[in-house]
């Protein structure tokens, strides 16, 4: 509920035969549209014919709202244009803001407004059958703040009886028992107490939203630490065996191999791990990080291996200083390239571009 709460009008004067007791019952709207206006209240109406309740609740609401106050919001069908219409659109037609419905049938936007979350904010029943009864229903089942004048019977005497049973004395005050301010200023207490709990729901919501999305974030990082603790783990050992412990020269090359993979998935995790994205995969940080390292790392060693192929010469037996050199070298590079891992794919992408795909042309 904004800072003016709307209630929807509804009920009529069709079962109520006895002249006297219409002309009665025109009078009450008219007197709780008064006080609607004078509480700060916006209608909802849906009709303007004179045995519908609407008109003669608006005949009331309108002169007695101060000047720049009040809305009515006027909700009919397409089937409805240029019939609902009040006499009081010509004293402040700025107070009446129509809202077409795009279909034929009245009854969409009509118990439509009721079940909208933010439709009305409570309902008025006076008499009425039936399309009466399923609004109050509708409004019961919603929670929704209800006026039901039960003097005049028909359906909203049926919901006055049915919310005065569920009252916590099961006796709701009949009309009449207290003048119409009180019921109007108990109306208004009802919506404002219903807008601070929906608030208060919403403010929950909210916060438990704001709780899983901590978590899920908390969550994510610490499957970051994890891969990142294991690559670099990774890492160590290929360093451990590449330095320290070197295997023969046969075998040297599938310890730097290994050495550059995880020295690109350590950069490429470790990227991931300080960046604020969230919804970053470690698991396909861990694959590209790992291939562009090996990649970039084969890339710097060829040339040197060209010109002395060290560990990879048939003859080599043992690893000489200049292959732990390459070595740390190469897995420095490798790391690099993990960090700026879409760098090296997007450069890789445009190459791939340049290449023809395709036989030749002959000449």
């Amino acid at each position: 509920m904004g800072t003016m709460p709307f209630v929807a009008v509804i009920g009529g004067m069709w079962n109520i035969t006895d002249r006297n007791e219409q002309a009665k019952a025109k009078q009450t709207a008219n007197m709780i549209g008064e006080e609607l206006a004078k509480a700060g209240f916006g209608l909802v109406v849906y009709f303007s014919n004179d045995a519908s309740l609407e008109p003669h609740v608006v005949s009331g609401y309108v002169p007695a709202l101060a000047k720049d106050a009040g809305e009515i919001r006027v909700r009919y069908a397409q089937s409805q244009r240029n019939q609902v219409k009040f006499a009081e659109e010509g004293i402040r037609k700025d107070v009446f803001k129509p809202q077409l419905f795009p279909d034929d049938d009245w009854e969409a936007p009509f118990y439509g407004s009721l079940a909208e979350e933010n439709g009305v904010d409570a309902v008025l029943l006076l008499s009425g059958a039936k399309s009466t009864l399923i609004a109050g229903q509708i409004a019961v089942g919603r929670k929704l703040p209800v006026l039901a004048v039960d003097t005049f019977g028909g359906s909203a005497e049926k919901i006055w009886r049915q919310l005065s049973q569920a009252s916590p004395d099961r006796r709701l005050p009949s009309w009449g028992d207290r003048p119409a301010s009180e019921f109007v200023a108990t109306l208004k207490a009802k919506c404002a107490a219903a807008a601070a709990q929906n608030a208060a729901l919403r403010n929950r919501e909210a916060d438990l939203i704001e709780r899983e999305r901590k978590l899920t974030a908390q969550n994510a990082q610490i499957r970051k630490i994890f891969y990142s603790a294991g690559a670099f783990l990774a890492l160590l050992l290929a360093a451990i065996f590449g330095m320290a412990y070197p295997p023969s020269g046969a075998a040297y090359p599938v310890v730097m191999g290994a050495g550059l993979i995880a020295a690109g998935a350590t950069g490429a995790l470790v990227r991931a791990l300080l960046g604020k994205e969230a919804e970053i995969d470690p698991r396909m940080s861990l694959l590209l990080g790992a291939i562009a390292g090996f990649v970039v790392g084969l890339a710097y060693l060829i040339p040197q291996w060209i010109g002395a192929p060290g560990v990879l010469d048939p003859k080599a037996t043992v690893v000489s200083a200049t292959d732990k050199i390459q070595f740390v070298s190469a897995v420095l590079i490798a790391i690099s390239a993990g960090v700026g891992f879409d760098t090296v794919f997007s450069r890789l992408q445009k190459q791939s571009e340049g290449l023809a795909i395709g036989p030749g042309k002959t000449p």
